[in-house]
């Protein structure tokens, strides 16, 4: 029953994204740390990709047939069209995941899951186009969601919601777009959590290349080793992590199959008004756990009016759906 409901779906999913999101962010903050940003985003990403793929198949094992995918069958090579489209996937993915961890260490969560949502703005021209979902239906809650997502980003600091908005609204949502568009033709191709695994292993193998090819001509190679080292030793924080990513990003590829991506997308916004608490409650039991919060009343009105703007749009959706 619960698996024919869309929207419960696609709330579940923002979810567990927004907590492997804030993982994300505690572990850039706080352990994966070096006196070079753009090194320890490189770092974690090599240890979070190969331990995502490995994590993968042992919860795709035990639980991508129950929760995930019930077409899950067990890990297989599948075909042609499912490894194209998770080479590109997975690719992109290493790329708008680098500028993504790489923005973590400029914000806390609920400005960076907030920025990471505007990725629906690429998408929906695209279902448009590909008539997978009606412009008059679909403008108005994304042009909601959107526009929530950035007043629900704002920190207060000029400097840091610029920097933020490079790496993760205009680099990072940009190769998501085209990752998650990716992504659709792969799952119908396979099923969600057979694709979920390939794509990790393409964005771990090319995460590594990229890792190594641009330390090594910055000359930061001998930092990456000792990064990835200290990573490594958090491994227990970033498997924890890996969890929620099989299971975020699993569900995600399975609706999917039978959604437009835009409007999957446009569920999984709800991940920003997830984000709040769960980084006040961090902020509260650990202060300066996500680097710290502004303190301004003002920044969180604009905040909590970009988080209403973004309900609208869900409730909205969920009506043109």
């Amino acid at each position: 029953m619960w698996r024919s409901s869309l929207v419960f779906l696609g709330l579940l999913t923002a979810l567990f994204t927004a907590v492997y999101k804030s993982l994300d962010n505690l572990i850039v903050h706080n352990f994966i740390t070096a006196p070079d940003g753009l090194t320890a985003a490189f770092s974690y990403l090599v240890v979070g990709g190969w331990t995502g793929v490995l994590a993968g198949i042992v919860f795709s094992l035990f639980l991508g047939r129950r929760l995930i995918d019930p077409a899950f069958g067990g890990v297989v090579f599948r075909n042609r069209k499912m490894h194209t489209r998770a080479f590109i996937a997975g690719g992109i993915s290493a790329g708008s995941t680098l500028f993504l961890l790489w923005g973590n260490q400029f914000g806390d969560p609920s400005v960076l899951v907030a920025l990471s949502t505007a990725a629906i703005a690429y998408t929906v021209f695209y279902d448009v186009l590909a008539r997978m979902a009606k412009l008059g239906k679909i403008i108005v809650p994304a042009s909601l969601v959107v526009l929530g997502s950035m007043l629900a980003a704002f920190s207060g600091s000029l400097e840091v919601t610029l920097t933020g908005i490079f790496f993760v609204l205009v680099v990072s949502n940009g190769l998501t777009a085209i990752s998650e568009i990716a992504e659709q033709g792969g799952t119908q191709a396979s099923d969600g959590v057979n694709f979920f695994i390939w794509r990790f292993v393409w964005l771990a193998t090319a995460g590594t290349i990229l890792a190594l090819a641009v330390s090594a001509v910055r000359g930061y190679l001998p930092m990456l080793f000792e990064t990835i080292t200290v990573a490594i030793s958090h491994l227990p924080w970033i498997i924890l992590t890996m969890f929620f990513v099989f299971l975020g990003i699993g569900m995600k590829l399975t609706l999917k199959k039978a959604n437009a991506v835009s409007v999957i997308l446009l569920l999984l916004s709800a991940q920003v008004i997830i984000a709040y608490p769960i980084t006040l409650i961090g902020e509260v039991l650990a202060p300066g756990i996500f680097g710290g919060l502004p303190h301004d009343p003002a920044i969180w009105v604009v905040r909590a009016v970009g988080a209403a703007l973004l309900i609208l749009g869900i409730f909205r959706l969920r009506k043109a759906t």
